[in-house]
């Protein structure tokens, strides 16, 4: 009869003079290390995995972290681009008051609103990351590209408004505005009977009366391009000014300017005075525009919103 194989362990400790025996079969003995190794190698495994994924896995925490703060990047620049645009439609408001003051063109609405508009653009850059974060991206993105135009378009129209009152400011500076003496009116513009020689003229000016030496204003900026002394108009002065006009003044007593200076509106230029062709101590005063003769009558106590800009 064969005897089986078994394993002995025989456990001791100082403590005790009685050795333990364990008696196992050679066939349970080798499925107990079998079972052994076995999970000492999962869990040496388990640590291997754990140790190696590290790295990914502090990646991964670090990736999340930073979503949040991008989430949250991303709402603060949504809130300062609405406030931006809050300032810019203030901006607006105030360009078409003054339009509307300054008697200029209007803003089209709906062609300020086209000049923001457009196609909505969808970016996929974060999809793969997070659904919520790439839509709140493209919403950011597109209220950029919006504010874009909006600063674009607002910067034009305000160009155009800068040049326009920089224009009017120049047109009223340089359009006969003003009285050129303090006086009374002698005689008008149009037909009249010629107090001299009695014949009926066409008098192209405007006269008006006040004693010898009574100030000369010029009416206007401009350049004076022409001084001399002449049979009917005596002593004369003309200043050439801009947009086409011209303004003459004559039966002057003295002159206080040269060929060429420039002057400013409202500067003393002359003195009245009889010099020429003349009943007493007066001031002839004439308009032109495109060398035409105009009413001076028409341009005494202009103020700047009654200066338009014409051709004629």
């Amino acid at each position: 009869m064969a005897v089986s194989k078994r394993w002995h362990i025989t456990f001791s400790t100082t403590e005790s003079s009685r050795p333990v025996n364990i008696s196992l079969s050679k066939k349970f003995g080798t499925f107990l290390c079998g079972l052994t190794v076995f999970f000492f190698l999962l869990f040496s495994g388990s640590i291997y995995f754990v140790v190696s994924n590290q790295a990914q896995i502090a990646k991964a925490n670090e990736i999340f972290r930073e979503n949040l703060i991008l989430k949250d990047k991303l709402v603060l620049l949504s809130s300062d681009i609405d406030s931006i645009m809050t300032k810019l439609k203030l901006m607006e408001n105030w360009e078409d008051k003054v339009r509307s003051d300054k008697n200029f063109k209007a803003i089209n609405k709906e062609i300020r609103e086209m000049g923001v508009g457009g196609l909505p653009i969808v970016d996929t850059t974060f999809i793969s990351l997070n659904n919520n974060l790439n839509e709140d991206y493209s919403l950011t993105l597109n209220k950029i590209i919006q504010l874009r135009g909006k600063i674009d378009f607002d910067y034009d129209t305000h160009q155009e408004l800068k040049d326009l009152v920089e224009l009017k400011d120049e047109l009223y500076l340089n359009t006969p505005s003003i009285y050129p003496a303090y006086g009374r009116i002698s005689d008008s513009y149009g037909w009249r009977t010629h107090p001299i020689t009695s014949n009926r003229n066409f008098h192209n000016g405007l006269d008006i009366g006040n004693k010898t030496g009574t100030p000369i204003y010029a009416v206007a900026d401009g350049k004076i391009s022409s001084i001399g002394q002449q049979k009917y108009f005596g002593k004369y002065i003309a200043v050439k000014h801009k947009f086409g006009y011209q303004t003459n003044y004559a039966h002057l007593h003295k002159i206080y300017v040269k060929k060429g200076e420039l002057v400013k509106r409202g500067q003393i230029i002359a003195e009245m005075g009889d010099s020429g062709r003349s009943t007493g101590a007066h001031l002839h005063f004439e308009v032109l525009r495109y060398a035409k003769y105009r009413n001076p009558f028409q341009y005494l106590n202009k103020l700047k919103d009654d200066i338009i800009i014409t051709k004629k």
